[in-house]
C-alpha cells in the first residue's frame, strides 16, 4: 500500500516548505539576507497557480511602496516607536488607496521588518530588500505553478454528495415538521446553516479548480467531470434556496393543514426518503396538493399556498435532476465502452 504524503501534510504545506528552502538558497548564494525573501515566500503561497500569478502583479509594486515608506520614515524620524507605527500605517493606507489589496500584508511586513536593519545605507538596503522580496515572490509563484498543481475535483465531488444527501434529509425532516405544526424549528435552522457553510466551501474549491484549468491543460474526462460538478453545484444552490424557503417562515405564522394536505405531504416525504431515482413526475400526492391549492383563498391562505408550492417545486426539481443524472451516467458508460 503506497503512502501519499500529500494526504498527510497537504500540498500547500509541502509547497511552502519547498518555496522557503529554494528562496533561502538563492539569497545565500547571492549573498543577500534571506529573511525578507522567506517571509514573502511564506505569505504568498496561494491555493492555485492562477491566484499566485494574478496577485504577484499586485504584490510587487506594493512591496516597493512598503520599502520606500520604511526608508523614508527611518530617514526622517530615526528608529523609534513612531517610525514603526508610521511605516505600517502609511503602507497600509497607500496600498489600500491604490487598490493593491492583495499586496497589503506583504508590503506592511516589508516596511516594518526593514526599520531595524537599514542603518545608514538607505539606498543599498532599499534595493537589497526589494531584490529579496522579488526573489520570494518569484520563487513562491513558480513553485505554486509547477509543483503539485492543485486538484480539488475529488474533494468537491465528495462534498457535493455529502451536502446533497444532508439537504435531502433536512427536506424530509422539514416537511414532517410542517405536517406536525412545527412551523419554526431552531434545529432545522441550525442544520441549514451548517450545510450552507459546507456548500460555500465546495463552491470556493470549484472556483479554485476552474481558475487552475486556465493554466494547466486538462483532458476530456477531467473537463466532463468539471462540467458535471458545475451542473451539480448550480442545482444544489437552487435546491438549497427552496429548502430554505420552507425553513425560514415568519415566527408567528400559523397554518391549518387539512387531512388531505397532510396525507399528501407525508407521502411526498416518504417518497423523498427512499430511492430518488424511482421518483416520477406524475405523483398522485403532487396532483392532490395542486387540487388543494386551487380550492384555497389566495389572500387568506397565502402562506399555506407558498409552502405547498415550494414542496411541489422541490419535488419536481429533484425528479428532473435525477432523470438528467441518469442520462449522463448512461452517456459516460457508453463513452468508456467505446
Amino acid at each position: 500500500m503506497s503512502l501519499d504524503i500529500r494526504k498527510i501534510i497537504g500540498p500547500r504545506i509541502i509547497k511552502t516548505g519547498i518555496s522557503t528552502f529554494l528562496t533561502a538558497v538563492i539569497c545565500i548564494v547571492l549573498n543577500l539576507p534571506p529573511i525578507f525573501a522567506v517571509i514573502t515566500a511564506i505569505v504568498t503561497i496561494e491555493p492555485t497557480a492562477y491566484a499566485s500569478l494574478k496577485k504577484a502583479y499586485v504584490r510587487f509594486p506594493a512591496s516597493i511602496i512598503g520599502a520606500f515608506i520604511a526608508v523614508a520614515s527611518l530617514y526622517l524620524f530615526g528608529e523609534s516607536a513612531l517610525t514603526y507605527s508610521l511605516a505600517a500605517t502609511l503602507t497600509i493606507f497607500v496600498t489600500y488607496r491604490l487598490k493593491l489589496h492583495a499586496g497589503v500584508l506583504v508590503a506592511a511586513l516589508t516596511a516594518v521588518a526593514m526599520v531595524p536593519s537599514v542603518g545608514d545605507a538607505y539606498f543599498y538596503n532599499f534595493f537589497s530588500r526589494l531584490a529579496t522580496t522579488t526573489i520570494g515572490l518569484a520563487t513562491s509563484t513558480l513553485v505554486n505553478f509547477f509543483i503539485l498543481p492543485p486538484k480539488y475535483t475529488d474533494q468537491i465531488e465528495e462534498m457535493t454528495k455529502a451536502t446533497t444527501k444532508k439537504t435531502h434529509q433536512l427536506l424530509v425532516k422539514r416537511i414532517r415538521e410542517l405536517t406536525e405544526g412545527r412551523f419554526v424549528s431552531k434545529r432545522s435552522e441550525k442544520e441549514y446553516s451548517s450545510i450552507q457553510k459546507q456548500i460555500t466551501e465546495s463552491e470556493k474549491l470549484l472556483k479554485y479548480q476552474q481558475d487552475e484549468f486556465k493554466y494547466h491543460r486538462s483532458n476530456r474526462s477531467e473537463m466532463r467531470l468539471m462540467n458535471r460538478l458545475e451542473r451539480e453545484s448550480q442545482f444544489k444552490k437552487l435546491y438549497f434556496i427552496h429548502v430554505g424557503n420552507l425553513i425560514y417562515l415568519p415566527e408567528n405564522i400559523t397554518m391549518d393543514f387539512s387531512f388531505e394536505e397532510k396525507e399528501a405531504m407525508e407521502d411526498i416525504a416518504r417518497c423523498l426518503a427512499g430511492d430518488l431515482s424511482t421518483l416520477k413526475m406524475t405523483n398522485p400526492s403532487i396532483r392532490s396538493l395542486r387540487r388543494c391549492i386551487r380550492r384555497m383563498d389566495g389572500e387568506n391562505d397565502a402562506f399555506k399556498i407558498h409552502v405547498l408550492y415550494e414542496i411541489i417545486i422541490i419535488y419536481q426539481m429533484i425528479v428532473q435532476h435525477e432523470r438528467a443524472s441518469g442520462e449522463n451516467r448512461k452517456v459516460n458508460t457508453q463513452i468508456k465502452a467505446d
